[in-house]
């Protein structure tokens, strides 16, 4: 039997929190020299993903991204609700998903991701040597990972991580426990 062909790749930039711990917008933060928000776009760019960002009507309008902005449908579930937004969508394409807060996240990463896709894989993910839990917000969702996570969201559950471990996983181990260090504090 051929090998069949993966879906297409769309990326996703979860920028729309309120930042509320930070007391600032942690997309608009600057490590690089850029804005996270762009810096994580061009990293989606450069692995073949088309960015969309899941942010606020007021990022959207501020950053001047018109339909690539994802807008919270179910608001009030934190990343669980851009990750709602985006996958309802519709479409069969994968979705390469990274917070905007990981500054140490680079393009190599990704492309481990998308190098260790697999038809029988669900979602490719990082396994954190710190905590040793995966993180969802690093992670590429194949169609039937996004279907696992609608149907667990509608039936109220709204965790990622949760939903995430009932998928067929791939985890790698990071180059560096750096990299999974985010920002959110």
């Amino acid at each position: 039997m051929p090998d069949q062909p993966l879906p297409a790749l769309q990326g996703l930039v979860l920028t729309g929190g309120t930042s509320s711990r930070m007391g600032r917008d942690k997309a608009a933060m600057v490590y690089h020299g850029e804005p996270q928000w762009r810096v994580a776009a061009e990293q989606l760019r450069a692995c073949g993903a088309d960015p969309f960002w899941s942010c606020s009507a007021t990022q959207a309008s501020t950053w001047h991204i018109g339909e690539r902005a994802v807008l919270d449908v179910v608001p009030g579930h934190g990343p669980a609700s851009g990750l709602h937004a985006a996958f309802s969508r519709g479409g069969n394409s994968a979705w390469l998903v990274i917070g905007c807060d990981y500054p140490w996240l680079e393009v190599q990463d990704l492309e481990r991701l998308l190098a260790a896709r697999a038809p029988t894989i669900e979602a490719v993910t990082y396994l954190n040597p710190a905590t040793d839990d995966i993180e969802p917000l690093i992670t590429l969702w194949e169609p039937a990972a996004q279907r696992h996570f609608l149907h667990a969201f509608a039936n109220g559950e709204d965790s990622a991580r949760r939903i995430l471990r009932t998928c067929a996983l791939r985890m790698l181990t990071p180059r560096s426990a750096q990299v999974l260090e985010n920002r959110n504090v």
